[in-house]
C-alpha cells in the first residue's frame, strides 16, 4: 500500500488545512492545492522512514527534466532505529549542525525542532488539542450479570455526566465521528502514531464496580489512535523531487540566479546570474565551494560549463575537492589550485594551453590542447566510477556530450572522507573573465 503525503515550502504564514514544520507545510490546504507555494508529493512511507527538507533556492533536481523543486526528501531503507538514526546525523551534517543522537526519539525531536519533518512519529494532517495527561488507574470493571455501560464522549463544552445503569438495558457506546476511519483504538508499533484524547474511567460506587469515564470538554471531534497510516488524498504529479535515498545529495545551478549552497572566497562574484572566478584585472585569485562537505566514494556524475576570455589570456580554473571550504588557492599559474586537495584538474590558459590532474598534490597526467582552446564557452561532463576508479573527462564547445570521453583518468579514487567540491581561477600580469555558467552534481 502506497503511503504518501503532499509538501510545501512555505516560509509564510501557515495554510488552513495544513500543518506547518518550520519553513515546510504539510498536508492538503482546505483552498486546495496552488502553485504558490507548489506542492509536492512525497516518496511511499510504507517503505521506511522519510525525512523532509526546504530547499530555500529551489535548487532541488527532480525527475522533470529541467524542472526543480523547493522541497528534497531522504528515506530510509526500512523501519529500523538505527538506520533512522543514522539519517538524521547525516542531515544534520549536511545542514552544517552535526549531532549524534542515543535514540531515534531524540533524533526524531531534534528534526521538528530545527524545521525538518519526520515520519518516525508522524505529526497528524489537521491542529487537534493536545491530550491532557492524568495519573489516575484504569481499574478493570467487575464481571456482573449485565454489561458493563460503556463511557459517551461527548462533543460539548459542558459537562456530561454518566449514564445511569438500569437492570434491564445496557448503555451502549456512542461512536464519535472523526476525520479517519480507524479499526481499533489500540496503539501498534506502526510507522505513524496519531495522538489522542485519553479517556480515563474512575472508581464509582454503586450496586456494581463499574468505571466511569472522564468528562471531556472540547470544541472539536476527538481524533483516536490509529492502527494504520491513513493515506493522504493527493492530486496526482508525476515529477517527485529527489533525494529519496541517503545517497542522494546531489545539486543543480542551472545558472547563478541563487547560491545557496555556495561559498566564495577572494575575488569571486555573481553578475547576470553568473559566478565570477575572477574579472579581467591582474592579480586576483577566487574560489567557490559548496557549502557542506561529503563523501565522493560513490559513483557520480558532475557536469559544468564554463566561459573564459574578455582579457589578455591568463592564467586559467581548476575544479578540485578539498577538506576545507575557506581557502584562497594559488596565485597566477596556480589558477586558485589547493595544495590539500584530494583530486583537482587544472586548466591553463596562460602559454601551457594544457588540462592536469593532481592527487594529493603530486601531479599524475598532464594533458594538451590547441592554444586559445579554453578561452571560449566549453562544456564539461565527469562521470566517476568508483569500483573501477576512473574519472571520465568530456568537453564540447556545444551542450552535447561526446559520446566517448575526451580522456580517462585511471587510479582516480576517493577515501571515505568526506570533501567540498568547488573551483578555483587566478590572474597575474595577464588576466581573464573566469566565468561558471552552471554546475550540477548527481549520485548514481
Amino acid at each position: 500500500m502506497v503511503i504518501t503525503r503532499p509538501f510545501a515550502y512555505n516560509p509564510g504564514a501557515p495554510i488552513p488545512g495544513t500543518i506547518q514544520v518550520g519553513d515546510l507545510s504539510v498536508g492538503v490546504p482546505l483552498s486546495g492545492f496552488t502553485t504558490s507555494p507548489q506542492y509536492w508529493n512525497g516518496p511511499d512511507e510504507d517503505l521506511g522512514y522519510v525525512i523532509t527538507i526546504p530547499v530555500s533556492g529551489n535548487t532541488q533536481p527532480t525527475e522533470i527534466s529541467g524542472v526543480t523543486a523547493s522541497i528534497g526528501f531522504y528515506r530510509t531503507d526500512g523501519f529500523n532505529d538505527g538506520e533512522f538514526i543514522q539519517l538524521s546525523e547525516i542531515v544534520s551534517n549536511e545542514f552544517g549542525d552535526p549531532q549524534t543522537f542515543l535514540t531515534a526519539s531524540d533524533a526524531s525531536d531534534w528534526l521538528t525542532i530545527n524545521g525538518f519533518w519526520n515520519s518516525f512519529i508522524s505529526i497528524p494532517v489537521t491542529l487537534t488539542p493536545t491530550p491532557t495527561q492524568t495519573t489516575t488507574s484504569t481499574p478493570t470493571p467487575t464481571q456482573t450479570t449485565t454489561s458493563t455501560p460503556t463511557p459517551t464522549v461527548t462533543q460539548t463544552q459542558t459537562q456530561t455526566p454518566t449514564p445511569s445503569i438500569t437492570a434491564s438495558q445496557t448503555v451502549t457506546p456512542t461512536n464519535t465521528t472523526t476525520q479517519t476511519q480507524t479499526p481499533t483504538p489500540s496503539i501498534t508499533a506502526s510507522q505513524t502514531v496519531t495522538p489522542t484524547v485519553t479517556q480515563t474511567p474512575t472508581n464509582t460506587t454503586t450496586a456494581t464496580q463499574t468505571p466511569t469515564p472522564s468528562i471531556t470538554a472540547s470544541q472539536t471531534v476527538t481524533p483516536t489512535v490509529t492502527q494504520t497510516r491513513t493515506p493522504t488524498q493527493t492530486p496526482t504529479r508525476t515529477g517527485t523531487p529527489t533525494p529519496t535515498n541517503i545517497n542522494a545529495q546531489g545539486f543543480s545551478y542551472a545558472n547563478f540566479a541563487s547560491t545557496t549552497g555556495l561559498v566564495g572566497v577572494g575575488n569571486t562574484s555573481v553578475s547576470s546570474n553568473i559566478y565570477f572566478l575572477t574579472t579581467a584585472a591582474a592579480s586576483q585569485i577566487g574560489n567557490v565551494y559548496r557549502t557542506t562537505a561529503i563523501q565522493y566514494n560513490r559513483n557520480f556524475s558532475a557536469q559544468w560549463s564554463t566561459f573564459i576570455g574578455g582579457g589578455t589570456g591568463a592564467d586559467g580554473y581548476c575544479i578540485q575537492w578539498t577538506p576545507t571550504n575557506n581557502t584562497n588557492g594559488a596565485t597566477g599559474g596556480g589558477v586558485g589550485y589547493v595544495s590539500t586537495a584530494i583530486n583537482a584538474i587544472t586548466f591553463l590558459t596562460y602559454v601551457n594551453n594544457t588540462y592536469n590532474w593532481y592527487k594529493n598534490n603530486v601531479l599524475q597526467v598532464a594533458t594538451s590542447v590547441s592554444s586559445g582552446f579554453w578561452r571560449q564557452t566549453l562544456y564539461f561532463w565527469g562521470d566517476y566510477n568508483h569500483s573501477a576508479q576512473t574519472f571520465a573527462l568530456y568537453y564540447s564547445t556545444t551542450n552535447s556530450k561526446p559520446g566517448s570521453p575526451n580522456k580517462t583518468f585511471t587510479s582516480f579514487s576517493f577515501d571515505t572522507n568526506s570533501y567540498y567540491m568547488g573551483f578555483g581561477a587566478a590572474t597575474g600580469g595577464a588576466n581573464d573573465n573566469q566565468e561558471i555558467l552552471s554546475w550540477t552534481l548527481q549520485f548514481t
